[in-house]
């Protein structure tokens, strides 16, 4: 397949063979975007590097951050604009799995355009973000659900971050990252779009999952789609994106927490804290 480079930031113009971590299917047609991006040219005698106001920032590693390899499950109204922090702030390779197609009642809420409409959202959102990735790196999108990308695919990851709206997806996040050992956030709308739910599950199995934060989600509950506006998708990527930086870099000074919620209407207040891990957890037992 063919791109076409954007050369203010240095989209190499690419395709996915058996040469690279992702091989194309024969059947996959457009269903896998690849794209490596070289990134804004080093600075210039006088002028601040790109990410010169990350120094001082707790805990910042920009190093740990270039090295990473974040897999965002679901490119919708949470995940298409923590896809836009995870590559401004320099995360080296992203992958993003969808298999929705876009519509046009996204395009109020998430990162998509008019001319992505009827096009798998994974493939799509990998353009885009490959445009917003400032330090460079690998981009790859693949418009399959979880479990079939999981199948096909080794899907590398240092960190999985679940952006969606149905529980059996998460349950399949919390046990791959479980099973992997590494970190998971999971980010969650009220079905009013008011309030915002955060959790990050260590790689730890001795730590709480996502189901000691949360005993009554029904994996088999097919659950409608959240009213969502634009300021509650943002909300929930600075959320997001401040545990994804935590579970890459780690917390230095500040005192670790893994649960955060938010009211956009002010109606209830912030909650910061720790979720310990619950007796007989069922999700935990079968792990």
């Amino acid at each position: 397949m063919e791109h076409e480079a954007t050369t203010d930031i240095g989209v190499e113009p690419t395709s996915i063979d058996d040469t690279q971590d992702f091989p194309v299917l024969p059947e996959a047609g457009d269903l896998i975007e690849f794209v490596r991006v070289s990134g804004i040219p080093p600075s210039v005698d006088g002028e601040m590097s790109i990410f010169a106001r990350h120094d001082g920032i707790p805990a910042h590693n920009q190093d740990i951050l270039r090295d990473a390899r974040v897999l965002c499950v679901g490119a919708g109204g949470l995940n298409s604009w923590v896809l836009v922090g995870l590559a401004r702030s320099g995360v080296g390779t992203i992958t993003v799995l969808d298999s929705d197609r876009v519509d046009r009642s996204n395009l109020s809420r998430q990162f998509y355009e008019s001319d992505d409409l009827g096009l798998p959202k994974g493939p799509r959102l990998a353009r885009r973000i490959a445009e917003q990735a400032i330090g460079g790196g690998d981009i790859i999108g693949i418009g399959l659900e979880f479990e079939d990308a999981l199948e096909q695919y080794p899907l590398p990851a240092d960190l999985i971050i679940a952006g969606v709206d149905n529980n059996k997806c998460r349950l399949e996040v919390v046990r791959e990252a479980r099973r992997r050992g590494i970190c998971a956030v999971f980010t969650m709308l009220s079905p009013d779009g008011m309030r915002l739910h955060a959790f990050l599950q260590s790689g730890s199995r001795l730590d709480p999952c996502l189901w000691c934060a949360l005993p009554n989600l029904d994996p088999e509950h097919l659950l409608p789609c959240a009213s969502a506006i634009i300021s509650s998708c943002f909300l929930a990527a600075g959320f997001t994106l401040f545990f994804a930086h935590r579970a890459l870099m780690g917390w230095g000074e500040m005192r670790p927490f893994n649960w955060r919620s938010a009211d956009l209407s002010g109606a209830t207040p912030e909650q910061i804290g720790r979720v310990s891990k619950r007796p007989g957890c069922p999700v935990c037992s079968s792990l």
